[in-house]
């Protein structure tokens, strides 16, 4: 039996992830599924380790790497990233992969396979040289998009956007001027692209500038209610992700 650990804090990624790894191998056990950067470190700091750890690199809380500053992983560990693929490469050693969003399952299974033969290796990859190598990657953030406007073309810069929505299939960008374009991405795509101490994912449905938040409610259950300029429709922050908003604008 292959023991494997979850770490993802997008619930329908995880559960896609989850269906996966059955559909590869009737023998795979998961054996935890977490959310968060905190909740990994303690889950870890109790129990046995897995085979293998399937980790999303960035969570609510904070970046994956994180997990490897508090605990010594024993675990063989596949990345789950939307990093370059090219640059990446660097980092393809034994015991650790990487997987590149959205996941097929032809890439996941090759990966499995692949580690499935260095489980039983007593020597484990050196995961802190490599963490320290990815977190000293230069990331380059997207400065300005540019979007279209009637017969015209328009450059927008990224600190004159408020916030970006998704609404009916279609990906909308706002500026701090209420001015409403759409755009040909997904919002999975722009929150790998936008500078996270400048944005952040509120909700499935919005990822907003700091600037943006006028004022914030605390509702039922502890979610927060957003106020966002320019005004727009009820934006609520589930209890999951309050405290990382919270963390994020302090």
């Amino acid at each position: 039996m292959l023991s494997i650990l979850i770490i993802e804090d997008e619930l329908p990624n995880a559960a896609r992830l989850k269906k996966m790894l059955s559909q590869i191998d009737r023998n795979i056990e998961i054996i935890g599924e977490l959310q968060t950067v905190q909740a990994s470190i303690e889950w870890l700091e109790k129990h046995e380790h897995p085979d293998i750890i399937c980790m999303d690199i960035k969570l609510t809380d904070g970046l994956s790497f994180e997990i490897f500053d508090h605990v010594q992983i024993r675990s063989h560990v596949i990345f789950i990233t939307a990093y370059d693929e090219y640059a990446l490469k660097a980092f393809e050693v034994n015991g650790i992969d990487y997987l590149l969003k959205p996941l097929e399952e032809a890439q996941l299974e090759k990966s499995i396979t692949r580690i499935k033969g260095l489980v039983n290796q007593s020597n484990g990859p050196d995961l802190l040289e490599v963490i320290k190598k990815m977190q000293h990657r230069e990331v380059v953030y997207r400065s300005r998009f540019l979007v279209s406007y009637r017969d015209m073309l328009i450059p927008v810069m990224v600190p004159n956007i408020a916030y970006f929505f998704s609404e009916h299939k279609l990906v909308y960008l706002v500026t701090n001027q209420g001015e409403r374009y759409t755009i040909d991405q997904t919002l999975e795509e722009l929150e790998q692209e936008l500078n996270p101490r400048d944005f952040f994912r509120a909700t499935r449905q919005y990822i907003v500038s700091a600037g943006s938040i006028q004022k914030i409610h605390q509702v039922f259950n502890g979610k927060l209610k957003l106020d966002l300029f320019p005004p727009t429709e009820e934006v609520v922050v589930s209890r999951e992700k309050s405290n990382a908003l919270r963390k994020w604008l302090s």
